[in-house]
């Protein structure tokens, strides 16, 4: 099957590109996870990488004669986020990747966010050789479907179209994990958001002790567990590193 991936980007600045998208692209540039194309697609961010670094497009600008790996479709205005349940420049960018896949004439899309990382061969496999359905995986601590890794295969397109047309405004009444019409949420493989988790800080263990620079440390945050299949809301102080068969 043709796939592309995608994740959803806002840069404000050189240094936001570089430790959040580049790391992506980089990263993914080494797991097999079979793909035509890696596309980013914007929010009206301020910050613009050069072209040699990535090739950027308009959002509405025709992707046929592109030949690049890496995009960059961009959207001119920042629609950005409002509160937890309101984040119209997320939705704009993720459902737009219906209108990429078609342009592009792929038959899945893999949407991976910019903070979220495949860790295993195993997932990875299960990534490329689905064909049909609508998966997401699974949160264990939070017990929640997580949507920062999905594969979307053709045969679901047209409900993805429908759910799109289905809010031409943006506007939606809860998080997309509630929202979206995914045909499975997958237990199988071990992940979740890692960097929230916390060990015992004893007496210290209140959120208001958290300004204090000594419990910045490492050692005060669970680390990412050797076994784990992938990993989401990745921050800065978590290293990632595939457990498979590198390209």
């Amino acid at each position: 099957m043709k796939s592309i991936m995608f994740c959803t980007s806002f840069s404000r600045d050189v240094h936001s590109w570089e430790s959040r998208y580049q790391r992506w692209l980089d990263y993914y540039q080494d797991v097999p996870i079979d793909v035509v194309k890696r596309i980013l697609i914007d929010d009206g961010s301020p910050y613009i990488p050069p072209q040699e670094v990535i090739k950027s497009v308009a959002h509405d600008a025709p992707l046929a004669g592109v030949d690049d790996k890496n995009i960059l479709i961009r959207f001119e205005d920042n629609l950005g986020r409002q509160s937890i349940e309101a984040y119209p420049g997320w939705w704009r960018s993720f459902l737009h990747s219906i209108e990429v896949a078609k342009a592009l004439g792929a038959d899945k899309i893999i949407h991976i966010e910019s903070d979220a990382f495949v860790l295993s061969q195993k997932l990875a496999d299960f990534i490329n050789k689905t064909e049909s359905g609508w998966h997401v995986l699974w949160a264990q601590r939070y017990r929640f479907p997580e949507t920062a890794i999905q594969v979307i295969c053709r045969d679901q397109f047209d409900v993805f179209e429908q759910f799109k047309d289905a809010h031409p405004t943006l506007e939606f009444t809860d998080i997309a994990e509630r929202l979206l019409p995914f045909t499975s949420v997958d237990p199988r493989y071990k992940g979740d958001r890692y960097s929230e988790f916390k060990k015992n800080r004893w007496i210290f263990r209140s959120r208001k002790f958290e300004w204090i620079p000594f419990f910045k440390h490492p050692y005060f945050w669970e680390p990412i567990p050797n076994d784990a299949d992938f990993v989401t809301q990745t921050i800065a102080r978590q290293s990632v590193t595939f457990r498979g068969k590198a390209k």
